[in-house]
């Protein structure tokens, strides 16, 4: 009988004091708050053709970014999200590894970029009516969004750069709040 007692209340603790489904921590949201753009660089790597010359030599870019102004809002319902600002890419261009230029690019966001988000299999997909935005999503935390995108070989155009030609792309994006 001695031993009933505290053997009771000792089961009594572990039935009820445990919950069975363990409580999953809460995921991160986008919105919420503004994120500001904190980190951006571009790797393309690609081929030129020399004047003169029949062979295409390896060309790669690099674009590391500077004088950050940007910032994205996302709302919640309706799933939205605003960016406004811009910052600036120095693009350095070597061919056959040797440098042979850099160049300052102003990435404008005198066009707000309004339009609506979603988080799908690991992607941050943004649109508006004329443009859509897909995403991996590499760093997610409540201060922390990095995300990795394929850009456009049209987007190199403005690196005025003599019979290249752009093969891959990656960007990527690092905004905190």
């Amino acid at each position: 009988m001695k031993r009933l007692l505290p053997l009771s209340i000792f089961s009594l603790m572990v039935l009820f004091g445990c919950d069975p489904a363990e409580e999953t921590p809460e995921q991160p949201k986008l919105s919420g708050g503004v994120w500001n753009l904190e980190a951006a660089s571009v790797q393309a790597s690609g081929s030129a053709m020399l004047p003169g010359s029949p062979v295409a030599i390896p060309v790669s870019l690099t674009g590391t970014g500077e004088q950050y102004q940007m910032s994205v809002t996302f709302g919640e319902d309706p799933k939205s999200v605003e960016a406004e600002g811009g910052f600036v890419f120095l693009v350095e261009a070597s061919a056959a590894g040797i440098p042979v230029r850099s160049e300052r690019f102003p990435i404008q966001g005198n066009e707000r970029f309004t339009g609506n988000w979603e988080l799908k299999d690991g992607q941050l997909l943004m649109e508006d009516l004329d443009d859509s935005f897909v995403m991996d999503v590499l760093e997610f935390t409540p201060n922390r969004l990095r995300v990795a995108t394929v850009p456009d070989a049209s987007d190199f155009e403005e690196f005025d750069f003599e019979g290249v030609t752009v093969g891959e792309a990656r960007a990527e994006f690092l905004l905190t709040r």
